[in-house]
């Protein structure tokens, strides 16, 4: 689904009304009028004050919807129980969830797919002490995941 099917009737309501769509930087749909630019994803700023690049709204609206991920009340202590220096997560191919202190990258070799470091300074998240958790947090993810990120992440209870 793309972003103007999902956001159709704020789309609408917006052009029915005379105005232009502006996207917070949280993904809200809002009027242009209605927000400060600094906070327009389509805002392009300069020296000189800025401009709305219509290019990056057309972009927005014809690129595919992505689901902001929400970590529960348990996934958030669990995340701000972690040492400073533990930075990024990640899932191996066979459902493994491990914490890294560097940022790790995709090892395909001989068959064994998992995320690698050039230290060793990682740790496996056992499913028996601590339970299913970050299911959106796949292997297939491009990227690992930092912990930065999802301490911001929204908390839904459980």
């Amino acid at each position: 689904m793309k972003n103007r099917e999902k956001f159709a009737k704020e789309i609408l309501n917006i052009a029915c009304n005379g105005g232009v769509i502006a996207v917070t930087k949280d993904n809200k749909v809002v009027c242009c009028r209605d927000i400060n630019c600094e906070q327009c994803l389509f805002h392009k700023g300069d020296d000189y004050g800025g401009y709305c690049d219509d290019t990056e709204r057309i972009r927005w609206v014809e690129s595919e919807y992505v689901v902001k991920p929400t970590i529960t009340s348990r996934e958030k202590k669990f995340l701000d129980a972690l040492l400073p220096s533990c930075k990024y997560i990640a899932r191996n191919i066979n459902n493994d969830l491990y914490i890294y202190y560097n940022k790790p990258r995709r090892n395909s070799m001989n068959m064994n797919e998992y995320w690698i470091t050039d230290d060793s300074n990682y740790f496996y998240v056992s499913r028996d002490m601590y339970g299913d958790m970050f299911n959106f947090i796949k292997w297939e993810n491009k990227e690992p995941w930092s912990i930065e990120y999802l301490k911001k992440l929204e908390v839904k209870d459980e």
